[in-house]
């Protein structure tokens, strides 16, 4: 009898044992997924809040069609069924801080790419160039940022509050006044979701487009 009741005892701390170990592990992955999200969501707020426009409205200043291309706020809503897989590519003047980046204006993107042998899970890239170009940059340096990423939706305010899937500075010659991110991550059995709203102070700036320039 105090055999088998040493062993009943014996299973029930070893169960116990390995629910708390599993419950320590769920802790500690949640843990590093907070601390990613925590890094990924500062770095995407400032760039976004430093999107910038040239002054024109007001200045007397125009911009020929070709010199618009030179800055640009391009938000494309796509996805992969229920899925959303946005991406966003624009003029900032924030600064990274990473040797070798150079100060002024960078076109900063942010996108996912599917990861290795890991069918729907992603990897968020932000690309960067420094670099004076016209349209979306083809040669931009890219660094992962976060992994295990399941979905990224991005929603555009415009000034009347209304909310947009998608944005392109050169038709609508304005930036967006907010921009919202929100990023899925796989962490155990349910995706963890998590929102950063981003104020763009040169919303208020609208370019003034000569007409007739060169295409």
């Amino acid at each position: 009898m105090a055999i088998a009741i040493a062993a009943i005892v014996m299973t029930v701390v070893n169960l116990s044992f390995f629910q708390a170990h599993r419950s320590i592990e769920s802790v500690g992955s949640q843990r590093q997924t907070y601390q990613m999200v925590r890094v990924v969501m500062d770095r995407m707020m400032k760039d976004l809040s430093c999107a910038y426009v040239p002054a024109a409205e007001g200045t007397g200043r125009t911009l020929g069609e070709e010199d618009v291309s030179l800055y640009r706020f391009v938000g494309e809503d796509d996805s992969d069924g229920d899925t959303d897989l946005d991406s966003i590519h624009f003029t900032t003047a924030a600064e990274l801080g990473l040797p070798g980046s150079m100060g002024g204006l960078t076109e900063v993107g942010y996108f996912l790419k599917e990861m290795e042998d890991l069918p729907g899970r992603y990897i968020l890239i932000r690309s960067e160039d420094p670099l004076p170009h016209y349209g979306v940059s083809e040669s931009a340096r890219e660094m992962d940022v976060a992994e295990d990423i399941t979905s990224l939706n991005i929603v555009y305010l415009d000034h009347n509050d209304d909310e947009k899937d998608d944005w392109d500075l050169e038709q609508k010659l304005v930036l967006p006044r907010q921009v919202k991110v929100t990023i899925a991550f796989a962490c155990g059995d349910e995706p963890l979701s998590f929102t950063g709203t981003a104020y763009l102070p040169l919303s208020e700036l609208k370019l003034t487009v000569s007409e007739g320039a060169p295409e």
